[in-house]
């Protein structure tokens, strides 16, 4: 039997009443693969610190061009690791000199401690390492349970794995606001007013909404050929547009616009107030303005960047204002309820808080199996505290009590 709980680890204050109140005090499970950095950006020999719910994180790049992800702490001073220097495949504190391979594991201690050892006859000096992989331009991290990291895989999209694959530019946006409330916001259609400028959907209706395991997808009936963007490069100026679906694949975002127009979005929550998001817009069929003729393939990249610098960011740099000023609204009235009218946030919420739970339940069981198994380095996943896991397990034994006395 599973047990879910809503763990409030501020014991000055009440639990959260509302479930949008749980939702926007939580972060998301460990148990993915989670978009952290653009691959173009972390060069040969360089390092630099990613966060994943308030865990940071060094990811580097060795001098063979493999990526790797430690925790970004030396344990002997508690320095960033990222504040020193990547040496072949390892990086080294800047203080004393600790080194640390990708695995987390020390190698070599520059002062007398570890001079001239050899480097299994050091300390047993460990960091937690985690997972990771490149794809689609980004590197990849795993920030919960290694052993799980096989099984779990990073969504397929077929446009970019296919022969001929499309061509894409990723964004990058560091948003001021929690995850849960921009996945309301890409999600929900009835803000157009917000987009009166750009009109990227007019008219929105909500046809239904589907679940399918940790899927929640969401129909749209919409009018897209109003957008200054279809009008110009899109295929027939938006003929045919009048369809979309959203979904909600824990924990990513996306939407498809009759196969031709879609988009994902990779959020990776740094804390409640603050999320790193990848989007990566697929753009099928476009046209050269005026001609009415397919943009060559050797254009198509330059298009695509064109397209994103005047209607794409612009667009969205409208979503991350009005995020901002629903997020101090939150600060400003946390308990106040909502006059929620979406049908499907609700559903949303229930499968954030039901994910965070397995997340808390799962790395509870697992710490609990390395303490029995007396392993001298114990690390939880990503983005738990041990005093999270332990009021957790203290509360199933309390509720396993409970049960028996009933």
């Amino acid at each position: 039997m599973r047990y879910y709980f809503w763990i409030n680890m501020n014991t000055e204050e009440q639990q959260p009443k509302s479930r949008r109140e749980q939702v926007r005090a939580i972060g998301q499970s460990g148990n993915y693969w989670y978009a952290m950095e653009m691959s173009s950006k972390l060069k040969k020999g360089k390092s630099v610190e990613v966060i994943f719910w308030k865990s940071p994180i060094a990811l580097y790049r060795g001098e063979d061009g493999k990526v790797f992800a430690i925790e970004n702490r030396c344990p002997h001073r508690q320095l960033r690791l990222t504040s020193g220097i990547v040496q072949g495949n390892e990086i080294t504190c800047q203080y004393h000199g600790w080194t640390f391979n990708g695995c987390g594991k020390c190698t070599g201690i520059s002062h007398e401690l570890g001079k001239g050892k050899a480097k299994d006859s050091l300390p047993n000096i460990k960091v937690n390492s985690y997972p990771v992989q490149e794809k689609y331009g980004l590197i990849w991290v795993f920030p919960g349970d290694p052993a799980l990291a096989d099984k779990v895989h990073i969504p397929e999209v077929p446009q970019l794995t296919q022969e001929n694959p499309w061509e894409f530019v990723p964004l990058d946006f560091t948003l001021k606001a929690h995850f849960s409330m921009i996945l309301e916001n890409v999600c929900d259609f009835n803000h157009a007013f917000l987009h009166r400028k750009f009109k990227p959907f007019t008219d929105p209706h909500l046809l239904g909404t589907r679940h399918e395991g940790d899927i929640i997808y969401v129909d749209y009936e919409t009018d897209m050929s109003q957008s200054s963007a279809v009008k110009t490069a899109g295929e027939k100026k938006g003929e045919g547009l009048e369809d979309m679906t959203l979904w909600y694949h824990y924990p990513y975002q996306g939407s498809n616009t009759a196969d031709k127009y879609l988009h994902w979005l990779f959020m990776t929550p740094i804390d409640e107030k603050t999320t790193r998001c990848f989007f990566v817009f697929l753009l099928g069929p476009l046209e050269i303005p005026f001609i009415n003729k397919p943009v060559p393939k050797f254009l198509r990249k330059t298009v695509i960047r064109l397209a994103n610098f005047f209607y794409i960011v612009p667009l969205l740099k409208e979503d991350v204002f009005i995020l901002q000023e629903e997020m101090l609204g939150q600060e400003r009235h946390p308990h106040i309820q909502h006059l929620e009218f979406n049908p499907i946030v609700g559903g949303f919420q229930k499968l954030s808080i039901k994910k965070w739970n397995e997340y808390i339940h799962t790395e509870a069981l697992r710490k609990q199996k390395q303490l029995d198994s007396k392993e001298r380095y114990i690390f939880p996943g990503a983005g738990l505290t041990k005093k999270e896991l332990q009021e957790y397990n203290r509360m199933l034994e309390e509720s396993k009590e409970l049960e028996m006395q009933s």
